[in-house]
């Protein structure tokens, strides 16, 4: 398998069109765009498309009064300009590619060109505005303009929410079946070869006797209706197939019936027509099928011998690139094929908005899994897609959001993670279907427990999340770190609520040593000399670690003003301690009816929890039930005596957090 990859935009900067003031992001490879509706995003891709697209026209690029920010005021009389700037990073191993963007490199580590629009003031010799026009230009330098030539080598195509893929598959010369066709270049031998014997065939339609009887039928009804005395013989002839009607005539069928594409479901074509972009876009310097006379002629050329080693004779006497290509085999043949066999190539940038149209959930993880990971190409998503999140690396995610009256745009590209945080965020959002991306703001919580209870408190409290779009994400341990890193990175709204796991230090004698011990899962002891909270101590040392804030030790009311509240023992051990007589007595209940144990056992639940025994019953609950279970259950009779008030200073905070955002 050949391993280079595409040409990819590395960074945008926009000011002042449309939706952005001034957004700068950092870009991959392989890019989800994500956000709310009316945030931008085809905007974003718009914009790109100002530099990029070569079927834009003058009139395209060319802007007016409501294509600046609606924040200024005024913008032409003003001489506001509208400026956006493109970096592009994977150019340097195609020597085409070098040679033609030489004017447009700003740095040689990495490897980065950058390309500018700028849609400005003209002025006369007094300073006053005359006209407004725009240009594009390479690098730094103004004067070294970007032009159509420059597209044809690299460029975008953007495939839109709302397209006719029937149609798009069975046009002539825009399908990409026919075009993908040509770039191999069939023989035009080959190819009138087949057209003539089409036309051979098709001749012996013309000897049918039915055929002769209704030429010769035609031929006399036309003489008596014409009444001319000229040559009126009228002939039959089958059709001339010249070889780009016989390239024209290729259409895609598929299963074991052969649908046409007009019978294939939304989803199926448009999963085909995808495919077929992608396959349209891989880089062609290495050429997949070589006639014998062209592989011949590069074999004489110094480093040939690869060419041996690669391809493998057909029937046909063509040479059919092997599938099995080891990394330095495929960096020696594209070097080789670079500078042997030069062909002029564009290489694309594939953007597709909503792909998820049309698509099951299946195969939205599929199709898009084997895009994200395998493909080479270059490839932007617009999406609303969980599905199409959940499977897309971590680095790969951009998020748009309103900031005030300005969209931003926010990406993973330089997030600092270890290996194994990575990881660990990529099997969350995997599992949970990327819904850690689409809420407003983001509650942190460790367990199951908090999972179920904080929605259920939040309706209790007259403030349903779900009106704030508040996702509740447990991540089911207390590593906050990479999560907040994610979030902070998005510029997404969280607050963290974990259990404060209460512990004492306890010494003891052991065969004569003097042993310290952390004890945890008791209640307080009164008068205890040494105690604390694990979990204050980790919001502290992740926060600080952060740079949130910079004191290694903050109280739990100090912690608040960051968007982190720590219960006291855990959440289901708080809610009994301060749930009174009635909060007791609904939990007795739930058990009762979960667990139908002997009257023996119930009787030392409710001891336990009657003598102040919380982590005991707490014991029993995930034994002889599990917390999971326990907490749905509860959900259903959840009093504001049984929330905790650091639950509910959780909850508040968050909704004020989202407010504060989007006021």
């Amino acid at each position: 398998m050949l391993t280079h990859k595409n040409p990819y935009i590395s960074r945008v900067h926009i000011k002042n069109f449309r939706n952005f003031l001034d957004a700068n992001v950092f870009l991959d490879q392989k890019q989800v765009i994500i956000g709310e509706n009316n945030v931008g995003k085809t905007n974003f891709l718009r914009a790109i498309q100002l530099i990029l697209d070569k079927e834009f026209s003058d009139s395209d690029r060319q802007m007016g009064e409501d294509d600046f920010h609606e924040s200024i005021e005024d913008a032409m009389e003003n001489g506001a300009e509208i400026e956006i700037s493109l970096e592009i990073r994977n150019y340097e191993h195609n020597s085409k590619l070098v040679a033609q963007f030489a004017d447009a490199v700003i740095s040689d580590d990495p490897p980065t060109l950058k390309i500018t629009y700028r849609f400005a003031p003209e002025r006369n010799e007094f300073g006053k505005i005359i006209n407004y026009q725009y240009q594009i230009f390479k690098g730094n330098m103004e004067d070294k303009k970007f032009t159509h030539e420059d597209r044809s080598f690299i460029n975008i195509y953007v495939i839109k929410a709302l397209r006719d893929v029937e149609r798009e598959l069975k046009s002539n010369r825009n399908s990409p079946l026919y075009k993908l066709v040509k770039q191999y270049e069939i023989s035009k031998e080959d190819l009138e070869k087949i057209a003539g014997d089409l036309k051979d065939a098709a001749e012996g339609l013309l000897e049918l006797d039915e055929i002769v009887h209704i030429k010769e039928a035609l031929t006399s009804r036309f003489a008596n209706l014409s009444g001319l005395q000229t040559d009126n013989e009228i002939t039959f002839r089958t059709f001339d197939m010249d070889t780009e009607k016989l390239l024209y005539s290729l259409q895609v069928y598929m299963g074991i019936e052969e649908r046409p594409v007009s019978e294939l479901s939304l989803g199926l074509a448009n999963l085909l027509y995808i495919s077929l972009m992608l396959l349209l876009l891989k880089d062609k310097t290495v050429i997949p099928v070589i006639k014998e006379e062209q592989f011949n002629e590069l074999l004489t050329n110094e480093g040939g011998e690869i060419l041996t080693k690669l391809y493998n004779r057909s029937e046909q006497d063509k040479y059919i690139l092997t599938d099995e290509i080891a990394k330095e085999d495929s960096d020696l043949l594209y070097a080789f094929m670079d500078e042997h066999n030069y062909r002029h190539q564009p290489f694309t940038i594939l953007a597709i908005e909503e792909p998820e149209a049309h698509l099951h959930p299946t195969l939205q993880r599929l199709i898009y899994r084997e895009v994200l990971h395998t493909s080479n190409t270059s490839v932007i998503f617009t999406s609303h897609s969980t599905h199409l999140a959940s499977i897309t690396p971590l680095e790969y995610v951009v998020h748009i959001r309103k900031v005030d009256f300005d969209s931003k745009a926010y990406s993973t590209n330089r997030l600092s993670l270890s290996e194994g945080e990575k990881n660990d965020i990529e099997r969350y959002i995997d599992a949970k279907r990327g819904e850690i991306y689409f809420g407003k703001g983001i509650i942190l919580v460790e367990g199951i427990t908090e999972e179920y209870i904080i929605p259920a408190a939040a309706e209790l409290m007259d403030e349903p999340l779900d009106n704030y779009g508040i996702v509740v994400c447990n991540i089911n341990s207390t590593n906050f770190k990479p999560y907040i890193q994610l979030l902070q990175a998005l510029d997404i709204p969280w607050v963290v609520c974990t259990d404060g796991d209460y512990y004492e230090v306890h010494e003891f004698e052991d065969e004569g040593v003097k042993v310290r011990k952390r004890v945890n899962h008791i209640m307080e002891t009164e008068g205890s000399k040494e105690f604390g909270w694990a979990g204050l101590d980790n919001i502290n040392k992740i926060l600080h670690d952060l740079g949130i804030q910079p004191k290694e030790n903050s109280d739990e009311l100090e912690l608040n003003d960051y968007g982190c509240f720590v219960g006291y023992y855990t959440l289901e051990v708080d809610m009994m301690e301060n749930c009174g007589d009635s909060g007791l007595d609904i939990i007795k209940s739930i058990f009762r009816d979960l667990k139908s144990g002997g009257k023996k056992m119930q009787e030392n639940f409710e001891n336990r929890l009657d003598s102040g025994d919380f982590w005991g019953a707490l014991a029993r609950i995930e034994s002889e039930i599990s917390k999971g279970r326990f907490a749905q259950r509860l959900t259903s009779e959840l009093t504001m005596k049984l929330v905790p008030k650091y639950v509910q200073d959780c909850i508040e905070e968050i909704i004020k957090k989202i407010k504060d955002s989007y006021e």
